[in-house]
Formats: C-alpha cells, structure tokens, sequence
C-alpha cells in the first residue's frame, strides 16, 4: 500500500459548516456531543476504538447498542415492546443497548435516553464489512445514521472492509481489526474539518456521511477519495437450496467485479482506498426525475 497519512488528507468537504451551539475547546475546535451506535452490540469490534479515538479528540460521547444481530438497513419496530436497558462504558458519559434493530436504538435515544441532551452528531459504526454500492441498502449502520438524519441529526456511517478468507482466523478478520485504528482517526478529522468550515450545521439536512476503510491492517490506505455509489455490490447472496426444495443455506461471497463504475467506492474501496459518499435521507427522486414518466402516465386527476 502506499503510504499516506489519514490525518494529513485534504480538506474532506470544503462547504459544511461549524456547530454555532457547540462549546469551543481551548484549541479553538468544537467539542461535539457523539452519539455513537453500533448493531451488534456495546462490545462489538471497533467500539471502543471509535469511543476512545472520539474523547481523546476532546469530544463527548454516548453510546446506545442495538442488541447483536437485531436486524439491518432501515427496519424498525412498528409494535410490541422493546427493552431499552442502561450499560456502561470506560469513557462514554452514558451508554444503553436496546434489544431492537439499529434504527430502533437511534431513536430510542433521540426520543429518550438523550432528550434532554441532544447530541451534535451521530456515529453509527465501524461495522465490520463494506457497507458499499447496492449492499449499502442492506447495512443496518447505513439505515441507523439515515434514521439519524431523517430525524434532523447530522450523521456518519463507518465500516470497515473485510478480506474474506481471515474469516477461517483466529481472531476472524484480523486485518479489519487492524485498520479500526486508522478508521477512527478519520472520523475524527472529517469531523474536525466540517466543524471548523461554516456555521449552520455539520451536514446539508438529511444528509449522511458513508465512510468505508478497506481492510489493511494497520498499513494506511492508498488514499483517501469521494465516491459515488456504485449501483453494483461487493458482495452477493448464494443460496443453496435442499434437495426437496425446503430450506436453502445462506452465504455472502464476493461479488464479480463485472459492471463496477470507475469511481464508485466498490471499485475504489477494492483498490484500496477509503472512500467518502454522501448519502439522501429522503427517498424522493425530485420533480426532474418524474417528468419523463408523467409523459407516459396520464392518470393524474
């Protein structure tokens, strides 16, 4: 890989902005309030490398962990009971895991254990595996910082690639848990530059940050690129069916390279870099994108 340091990357976004509410440290940055959420659980890989990287920023931070493997993308709980129960954390100034899905732990947190301390911003990762192209749809950590900016609170979504045959290691994926170091520390600097670049909010409204690290242990990535979502995924479901077509078996394998755009994070994040996208809270495609289909459809009364 080549060499790059993930702390001396240009400006990350040129035109966002500085929290005008936000307490100024005494280095002049902004102190932030992070809620920081993950899907699989308060012990879960990289959490407590985000939460320290974070404090050690100067930053406060909460934690709310939706229960392990409860679910993924934009699901949530529409009726029954969900146990929202207090955990504790060596460096957060709270911390909750909710037995539901991410976006249930979000809001739970917004709506509850956090109503009367707001925070800035939301963290929702490192997930471990690209949350990538059409996969992206399937990413509970995507879905938990959606539900975050759909609620008017300005998010970043974190994963962090896998290689997959480390997943047969012990530990499983040990060049992931390798580069969680390095994943942080750049959370931390896009944080740090859109605080310090305007003054009406960290993100365009409903907008989310999706950062992807590749797996590279503790090497640094060969560079630091926006990308746009590819419409093709980094990883494929394969079914395999029984003989008398009653249960089929589940993996994920690495999708074909086949049709990935230049550009995209799948084809940048394979060549090793991190990438950077940024994500709609709103799923409207815009007036532009209805008039040719208003030209063939003439139902409207």
């Amino acid at each position: 890989m080549r060499t790059k340091s993930v702390l001396g990357c240009a400006p990350v976004v040129g035109a966002l902005v500085l929290l005008a509410f936000a307490p100024v440290r005494a280095d002049g940055q902004q102190r932030l309030h992070v809620l920081l959420t993950t899907g699989s659980g308060i012990e879960a890989a990289g959490v407590d490398e985000m939460a320290n990287t974070l404090v050690d920023a100067g930053h406060r931070v909460s934690i709310v962990a939706s229960t392990a493997g409860a679910g993924g993308s934009l699901s949530w709980t529409t009726s029954g009971t969900l146990s929202i129960e207090p955990s504790a954390h060596p460096v957060a100034e709270g911390a909750w895991t909710v037995s539901g899905t991410p976006s249930d732990a979000v809001a739970l947190a917004l709506v509850y254990a956090l109503r009367n301390d707001p925070p800035d911003v939301v963290v929702s990762g490192p997930h471990l595996g690209p949350s990538v192209g059409a996969n992206a749809l399937q990413s509970g950590t995507v879905g938990a910082a959606l539900t975050a900016a759909r609620s008017g609170v300005p998010a970043i979504a974190l994963s962090v690639g896998i290689v997959g045959r480390e997943a047969e290691s012990a530990p499983m994926y040990p060049s992931s848990i390798g580069a969680m170091p390095g994943a942080a520390a750049l959370v931390v600097e896009i944080l740090r530059q859109l605080s310090e670049t305007s003054a009406e909010g960290l993100l365009p409204p409903r907008a989310v940050l999706n950062v992807n690290y590749p797996a590279v242990g503790t090497d640094e990535p060969t560079g630091i690129r926006f990308a746009t979502v590819s419409s093709q995924r980094a990883f494929r479901q394969l079914f395999s069916v029984n003989g008398n077509g009653t249960a089929a078996r589940v993996e994920s394998v690495e999708a074909d390279a086949d049709g990935v755009e230049e550009g995209s994070d799948v084809a940048l994040l394979a060549e090793g870099f991190a990438t950077i996208s940024l994500l709609g809270g709103s799923l409207d495609l815009g007036r532009d994108s209805w008039e040719p289909l208003l030209r063939r459809l003439v139902i409207e009364r």
